[in-house]
Parts: C-alpha cells; structure tokens; sequence
C-alpha cells in the first residue's frame, strides 16, 4: 500500500495532520487552483513522503493535491464508491481489487494518452495485472520486494552467526538461535483492518520456493485448491516457526496478539527479543529513523532462502493508481505519477522503489533500496502477491482471516476448505511468469 504490499497502518487521517499543523501555528499552503484527492492506505510516514513528493507538481501544475489515507482501505474505498464519493485517484495496492472495480464498472480506463503512460518503462507483466479484456485500468507508482529476511548483523557478528543462503541453512541457524535461549522469531500478524497479511506472504514465498511457479500461477487461478497438498505443505512448513513455542517471540500463539509494527521493533536494541524477522522492503517504515541500516550496522537484510539449487526468486508487492474520475487535473496527475520526475521525488524521501524498468539506482540514496532494486531486476523467478491476485473476497478476506484463525489454533483442513468455498463463481485472475518465459 503506496508501494508496501499491505501496509494499513493505524494513525491519524493525513488531513487530521494538516489541522494539526496549522493548530501548531505551522500554516499549510494551500492554492486556489483546482483540488485532485487521493486515496491510499498509509497513515504514517509513507504518508508524509507521497505527501512532501508531491509539492514540486503542486507549485508548478496549480493543483492541490489532497492525500487522505484509511486503515481500513479495502472495505472504506468499496464503501465511498458504491455511495458516489469515490477519490479522484486511489493508490491500490491489490490487482485483484482493481479489476474488480473494473469489472463493476466503477474505475475508469486509461485511455488514450494515459494508457500510453501506464505501459512506458513498465515490465509488460505487470501493466497486464492491471488490464481487464486488454484495457489498462492503472498504472504502477512502486514496487515492494517481500522475500526478505531481517537481522541485525552486529548482533550476528557479536553471537558469531551468519546468514544462510538455503531454507536448510535457515532452519539450522534457527535451531542454533533457539539452543543460545533467545527467540529466533519475531512475528505478528495483527493489523488493524488488513490483519493477517503478514501470515499470508510467509505463505506465498513458500509455495513460490518449494511447489515452483507454475503451481504458484495455478493457485491464484484456482486451479490448484487450497487443499492442494502442495499448499497445505507450504503452511504447515511455515507452522514449524510460527506454531514452535519456542521460536517464535511470545510463544506460538503469540502472533495474533502482536502488531506489525510490534513484531518488527522486537528485533532491535542491544537485548533483542528476535534475531530474524520475515517482511517486505517496508520494514525500516515501522522503526526509528536513526537506526543505521546497513550490512555491518542496526539492522540489514538477506533473501528469504528456499531449496538448495532452486532459481533465485522474488515475491513483490505494489502499488497500481486507479482512476475515478476523468477531469483534466485528474488526468493531468495520473499522467505525472507514471513519470521519472515523479519517482524521483519519491525515491529521493526514502521507503520507496520504483516500478520503472529503467529508474537510475543512483537516485535512491539509501544502500539499501540500491540493493532491493537489484535484488528485485536480478531475480530469475518474479511473482506478484498472491493474495493480491486474488478476487477480493478471498485474497483479502478469507485467506487473511483463515491464517489468523489457524495461527489461533483452528484445524488446518477446515481452514483450508473454508478459503476454497470463499472462491467465486467467476474470477478473472492474472499471473505474472518467470523472467524469460514469454522470450524467444
């Protein structure tokens, strides 16, 4: 969500910010010029840095730009739509919601010129994620890397760890973390209208890993169930950390009772209650921003493994911008949005990567985006969330709610069978293949 996958932050509206300010008697510009709002998910710093990259277009288009944002995305911009108070521009983080929209005939198009601008320097996979009968209904604005794992390397080098390179490798230093009396894990899954996301992604990164991705694409068509065996391994594999009392901080039932946000600050501090923390590239988003992030410093990060000799593989989330409205201003900032002027302004704030193929690594100024962007170009095998893929009423309810459920203690194959029955009757969902599949 604005490029985090599914971040629905807690905290105050954006526009509760603004009153703020100017009761702090810090006044907020305002032009006279026309008014474009913008709907996403973030309430919190990704917020403020949409926000701050969007003052360059505001002092030279005239337009104000307006960001409101909701933890509770999903179901409030369904809400604001079918009652005729939808956002000109909605910062979406799930494909299978945008074409749902579509479908319905409640988002518009990206005609003419702006659909020209949603497929330039776009991987072709991805502008087909968000296209319905070959109509492009968005454009990309960021992309989230999500098969990372976190750690503090001076924690590691103190304890003479070291990163493993394959899923065997990661189970030993797992074992090793438990038998020193500290909790390998830190995990939570709990997140205001979007919990259990965070189970959801363990998920998909494991069957993407050990099932390969023709049955990962098969999933997210519904045709391989999720009573598949193939799925239900991929559970079970993440319930041997999440359902282990003694490696997962708090205990096996832990989880559902810790935020995101908490999970991810249990990793850091010279007594860490975790040494390993699976999350997506918005992780730094929920910490202090005086933290040195880097390979030798507070906090850095290694790719989540999977078998020996299997393809490097990427999990990505992302944010697609939908179209509500179609009056110039309208059009004239889903236009810029597309543009490398655009990410620039973005990247230069931090907490952002850019779906342009061709974005220079250079303007980011962290190490670690340069580094998640090769990471993310460099992966032979590159999937979309699943549960993002997935019609909504099943990627964004039944599978989030089901995994919390069973992290709570309910039975594996009623669960599973719980999420199958949530499948509508008709779905038209789309993958995205492997680097190189679709080249001669």
């Amino acid at each position: 969500m604005l490029g985090a996958g599914h971040r629905n932050w807690r905290g105050v509206p954006v526009l509760a910010l603004v009153a703020l300010a100017v009761a702090c008697d810090q006044p907020v510009e305002r032009t006279s010029g026309p008014v474009v709002t913008v709907f996403g998910t973030a309430t919190d710093r990704d917020a403020d840095g949409f926000i701050a990259s969007m003052e360059a277009f505001e002092r030279s288009s005239g337009i104000d730009v307006r960001y409101v944002g909701s933890a509770n995305f999903e179901t409030d911009l369904l809400e604001r739509v079918r009652r005729g108070d939808a956002p000109d521009l909605a910062l979406l983080p799930q494909p299978g919601l945008l074409r749902s929209l579509a479908e319905d005939g409640m988002a518009l198009p990206y005609d003419a010129d702006l659909a020209d601008a949603a497929r330039r320097d776009v991987d072709p996979r991805l502008v087909d994620l968000v296209s319905v009968a070959g109509q492009v209904y968005g454009s990309w604005y960021a992309v989230s890397p999500k098969s990372l794992v976190w750690y503090s390397p001076r924690q590691f080098s103190a304890r003479g760890l070291a990163t493993p390179s394959t899923w065997d490798e990661l189970i030993a230093l797992t074992d090793r973390i438990e038998a020193a009396g500290t909790a390998p894990w830190c995990l939570g899954v709990r997140d205001a209208g979007a919990t259990g996301w965070v189970a959801t992604d363990w998920v998909e990164d494991l069957v993407l890993r050990f099932a390969g991705p023709d049955v990962y694409d098969g999933w997210i068509a519904h045709e391989v169930l999720f009573t598949d065996p193939a799925i239900t391994d991929a559970v079970e594999r993440f319930g041997t950390i999440a359902l282990s009392e003694s490696r997962v901080n708090g205990g096996n039932r832990a989880s559902v009772e810790f935020t995101v946000q908490e999970a991810a600050q249990q990793l850091l501090g010279s007594q860490p209650d975790c040494l390993l923390h699976r999350q997506a590239s918005f992780l730094t988003d929920f910490l202090d921003r005086t933290l040195n992030v880097s390979p030798t410093g507070d906090l850095w990060v290694f790719p989540f493994p999977g078998p020996a000799g299997a393809a490097s593989s990427m999990l990505v989330g992302g944010t697609a911008i939908a179209r509500f409205t179609d009056r110039p201003e309208v059009r004239e900032l889903a236009t810029y949005l597309t543009t490398h002027e655009a990410a620039a302004e973005r990247a230069g704030l931090g907490g952002f990567i850019s779906a342009l193929d061709s974005f220079a690594s250079d303007a980011y100024p962290a190490e670690l985006n340069r580094t998640l962007a090769q990471w993310t170009r460099d992966a032979e095998v590159l999937r979309f969330d699943a549960s993002d893929l997935m019609p909504p009423e099943v990627g964004v309810d039944a599978f989030w709610s089901g995994l919390t459920a069973w992290l709570g203690g309910a039975r594996l194959s009623t669960t599973m069978a719980a999420i199958d029955a949530a499948w509508p009757l008709v779905a038209t969902p789309r993958v995205v293949e492997e680097r190189g599949a679709s080249e001669g």
